[in-house]
């Protein structure tokens, strides 16, 4: 049994029933971090090691793309790869027969790293840095395709965002994107910490903050590769004292598409896949199509189209 611990920096709920909810969910969130067999889902091998992290990376985005998209969507064309992290992405469409393809991030990290992959593999991608989240430092009209894989949860300026995708598209060009959307069952994005569905549902950020706050201080959890400085010191408790996320912007499919049609694109595609598996295919996909369909898919893939 894990004793109930609360550090003054963590914060107290906000009431009784938060308190009995909040326990609740430490101790079943435990289970996945104490003697038991060790999943998928809390204690993913590439969470623990860079090499490996790279390695799903990989793997996971070249699976995105080819299971969404036509290889011809990219051939000759001008690609932006929006949010491209270390450049996993990028590299590949380029090898697909993309005219060519620029990567931008927020990330220092993540751009030096897919400098340094390009420097290895020397395939002609471009990567920047952009310092401004509500602006993307290139032209008008000069791309034809922008890449949007499993980034736009985080995209905080989303709004922003697809105006300039708009600005900098030249007429006819597209936005594909794949996306995990908040009400996801585990799109909280905590699921190494609290390994359990749709926690969000019923939970505020503060609580499930405060809960990621006391297993990561017990003596049983196993520290992640972004809970260590650059110096491999690990961090003080990243959640102690969060009221909020500050990286996820909780955006629906509906928000979505007012926001896309508010920019002036127009949707060729969206396909809103149900959840994976034999096991009640057909009650999986009519959930995926039903007036709630962001708790119960998937992931969602679009097409944007720019009018020509």
């Amino acid at each position: 049994m894990v004793p109930y611990v609360r550090t003054p920096a963590q914060g107290a709920p906000d009431n009784m029933i938060s308190r009995l909810v909040e326990d609740f969910v430490f101790r079943r969130a435990m289970r996945a971090h104490i003697g038991h067999s060790k999943g998928d889902l809390s204690h993913r091998k590439a969470t623990f090691s860079d090499d490996a992290y790279d390695e799903w990376r990989d793997e996971s985005l070249r699976e995105q793309f080819e299971t969404s998209f036509p290889e011809q969507s990219l051939a000759g064309k001008r690609v932006l790869d929006f949010g491209c992290g270390s450049g996993q992405l990028c590299s590949f469409v380029r090898k697909k027969g993309a005219r060519s393809v620029i990567g931008s991030d927020l990330s220092k990290k993540q751009i030096d790293l897919a400098l340094e992959r390009e420097a290895r593999e020397r395939i002609g991608c471009q990567y920047f840095l952009e310092t401004d989240p509500k602006r993307i430092s290139l032209p008008d009209n000069s791309l034809d395709v922008i890449l949007c894989f499993d980034v736009m949860e985080h995209v905080m300026d989303y709004r922003e965002a697809m105006q300039e995708w708009m600005r900098v598209l030249a007429p006819g060009g597209s936005v594909l994107i794949w996306w995990s959307v908040w009400w996801h069952p585990y799109g909280h994005h905590l699921h190494t910490m609290i390994p359990l569905p749709w926690i969000h549902a019923f939970m505020s950020d503060a609580s499930m903050l405060r809960v990621c706050a006391r297993i990561y201080d017990t003596p049983h959890f196993q520290p992640r590769l972004w809970h260590f400085d650059e110096n491999g010191q690990r961090k003080p408790n990243p959640y102690a004292g969060k009221q909020q996320f500050d990286d996820l912007n909780k955006l629906t499919i509906r928000g979505f598409d007012k926001t896309a049609a508010a920019a002036g694109f127009k949707t060729k595609r969206k396909d809103v896949n149900p959840f994976t598996g034999a096991t009640f295919a057909g009650l999986k996909k009519a959930l995926a199509h039903s007036p709630w369909p962001d708790f119960f898919c998937s992931c969602v893939v679009y097409e944007l189209k720019k009018p020509a």
